[in-house]
C-alpha cells in the first residue's frame, strides 16, 4: 500500500531486528516500521543476526527464510534453543505457501509467519498481535513433550507448546483469509476491467461498423446511364462489380465517373495493407478523385495529379503507404478505350465476338504505384479498339494471390485461363463462377486479401447527334 496505515503505537523502546538478504526488501520493511516508531536494526543473513543478538537483544525478530549461509528456519531454531533468548518472538517472512513450510515453522519454534508480498497494514497488525501475546506465551511455556508428525515423506519433531502451535496455525488461517481477500479484490478489479474492456470493444465495433457503412457508401450504388435518362436496360454501357473485404474495413476502392453523355471513366485502386489505416488512405484517394475530375479526360494526367496530391499528404507520415491504381475511359461513340496504370494488375479485354481474352498491359515499362515518387509521370495508352459485346474487366490482386493446398498459389495465368474458359458467359455469371472457382482452390476456402472486380460491357455503340 502506498499510504502509511494508522496503527496502535508499539511498546516503549520496541526494537525490531530485520534479517533479509534483499536490500530492497529490507529497506522497504525498515521504512514501514520506522514510520510507526519502531527502532530497527538490519542484518543480511542468519549469522549476522546471531552476532547482532549477542550484542543487543531486540523486542522482535523478523527474518526472511531463503538466505545464504544460514536460512530463517535455522536462525529461528538457534534462537529457540538458546535459553538466554528463547523467549524472543520470531516472525518468518516467506514467499512460499506449502503446508510443509508451516510444519517447518512449528518445528523450528517460529511464533508467526507472513507471506510475501504483504500488505503493510496486515504486517503491522500481525506484529502487534505477536507482541500482545508475548506475556501469555511466557506463562504457558512448560517444556511439553515433542510430537512426531509425518507429512509428504518427511518426519517433523514439534516441541512447541499448545498455545504456541495454535497461535501459529491461526496465523496460517489469517494469512489464507488475507490472501483470499486479496484474490477477491483482484477478481473484482478484473471483472470491472473486463466490463470496461467489453464496453470499449462494443464502442470500437460500433465505430468500425459505422466506418464500414460509410466506406460502402463510397462505392457506386447505381451505375450511370449512357446516354443519360434512357430507359433501364437501354444504356450503351452496363456495369457489374463484386467487392469483398477480409476485415471490417477494406483497402480496395472503385468509382465510375460520367465524363460526358458518351464517355465513362472507371477508376480502381488497391491500398497497401488492411483495416483502419488502409481505409483512411482509401478515403483520401476517393476525395482526390472527386477533386481532380477536371483532369479525368486524360488517364495519364489524371493519375499523375492524383499521385502528386497523395504524395504531398503521405510525406508527412512516418509509415510508408502507397496504392496501386488503374484508370480507363470507355468511348461509346468511337468504340475504343484509353487507360493508364500505376503499378496495378493489367485489365482483361474479353472479346466475345472472337472468343479471345487480351491483357491490356499498356507500355512495356511498368509505372510505380501512387504515393511513392511525387515526380512520377503516367502515360495514357490510347485508342484501343472495343467492339460491341466486349467486356473490360478490372480487378485487384486479391483475386489471384490466393494460397492453395501444398503451398501452391493461384497465379495470374490461372486467372487468365479461367476468364478465357468463361468468355461466352454473361458478366455476372462469369464473375460469380470465377470467384467460386478461386474460393474452391483456396486452402481456407475464402480470399485472404480484399477483392474488387469491376466489369464494363459495351452493349451498343452511340452516335453523336447534331
Amino acid at each position: 500500500m502506498s499510504n502509511t496505515p494508522e496503527a496502535t503505537p508499539p511498546p516503549a523502546h520496541a526494537e525490531v531486528l530485520i534479517v533479509e538478504d534483499s536490500l530492497t526488501q529490507a529497506l522497504r520493511l525498515q521504512r514501514v516500521l520506522e514510520q510507526q516508531d519502531y527502532r530497527v536494526t538490519v542484518t543480511r543473513n542468519g549469522r549476522e543476526a546471531l552476532d547482532a543478538l549477542g550484542a543487543r537483544r531486540p523486542t522482535l525478530v523478523i527474518t526472511d527464510i531463503n538466505m545464504p549461509e544460514m536460512d530463517g528456519y535455522e536462525l529461528c531454531r538457534r534462537i529457540k534453543d538458546d535459553a538466554t533468548i528463547c523467549e524472543l518472538p520470531v516472525i518468518l517472512l516467506t514467499s512460499l505457501s506449502d503446508p510443509e513450510d508451516i510444519l517447518k515453522g512449528l518445528e523450528c519454534g517460529a511464533d508467526n509467519f507472513i507471506v510475501k508480498p504483504y500488505d503493510e497494514e496486515f504486517l503491522l497488525a500481525r506484529i502487534q498481535s505477536v507482541l500482545a501475546n508475548l506475556e501469555l506465551r511466557k506463562q504457558a511455556r512448560g517444556g511439553g513433550q515433542a510430537t512426531e508428525i509425518f507429512f509428504a515423506g518427511q518426519k517433523y519433531q514439534l516441541k512447541s507448546e499448545r498455545i504456541h502451535s495454535i497461535d501459529l496455525l491461526l496465523s496460517t488461517y489469517e494469512t489464507a483469509v488475507q490472501k483470499n481477500l486479496e484474490l477477491s479484490r483482484a477478481k473484482e478489479t478484473l471483472e470491472q476491467q473486463a466490463e470496461q474492456l467489453r464496453e470499449k470493444n462494443a464502442e470500437m465495433q460500433a465505430d468500425l461498423e459505422m466506418a464500414r457503412e460509410l466506406q460502402t457508401a463510397f462505392l457506386p450504388k447505381a451505375a450511370p446511364m449512357f446516354p443519360p435518362h434512357v430507359e433501364p436496360g437501354q444504356s450503351a454501357l452496363r456495369f457489374c462489380h463484386r467487392y469483398f473485404t477480409t476485415t471490417e474495413l477494406g483497402g480496395d476502392f472503385f468509382d465510375i465517373l460520367p465524363l460526358s453523355d458518351t464517355e465513362a471513366g472507371v477508376f480502381v485502386c488497391d491500398v497497401m495493407g488492411h483495416g483502419v489505416r488502409a481505409a483512411l488512405v482509401t478515403a483520401m484517394i476517393r476525395g482526390l478523385v472527386e477533386e481532380l475530375k477536371p483532369a479525368a479526360l486524360d488517364p495519364g494526367r489524371f493519375l499523375t495529379e492524383v499521385n502528386q496530391a497523395l504524395c504531398s499528404i503521405l510525406k508527412q507520415t512516418q509509415t510508408p503507404l502507397f496504392a496501386t491504381a488503374c484508370y480507363l475511359i470507355v468511348d461509346t461513340v468511337r468504340g475504343e478505350l484509353r487507360f493508364a496504370n500505376a503499378g496495378h494488375p493489367a485489365p482483361f479485354h474479353v472479346q466475345r465476338g472472337t472468343g479471345r481474352v487480351e491483357t491490356l498491359s499498356g507500355s512495356s515499362k511498368p509505372s510505380p504505384a501512387l504515393g511513392i515518387f511525387d515526380g512520377s509521370l503516367y502515360r495514357t495508352t490510347a485508342q484501343h479498339p472495343l467492339a460491341v459485346g466486349d467486356l473490360v474487366m478490372l480487378y485487384t490482386d486479391g483475386l489471384y494471390e490466393v494460397e492453395g493446398p501444398e503451398d501452391t498459389l493461384y497465379t495470374k495465368n490461372q486467372l487468365f485461363a479461367a476468364v478465357t474458359k468463361r468468355v461466352g458467359e454473361p458478366t455476372p455469371q462469369l464473375f460469380d463462377g470465377l470467384i467460386e472457382e478461386i474460393k474452391d482452390f483456396a486452402l481456407q476456402k475464402d480470399f485472404e486479401d480484399d477483392v474488387c472486380v469491376v466489369g464494363i460491357d459495351l452493349v451498343t455503340g452511340l452516335t453523336i447527334s447534331n
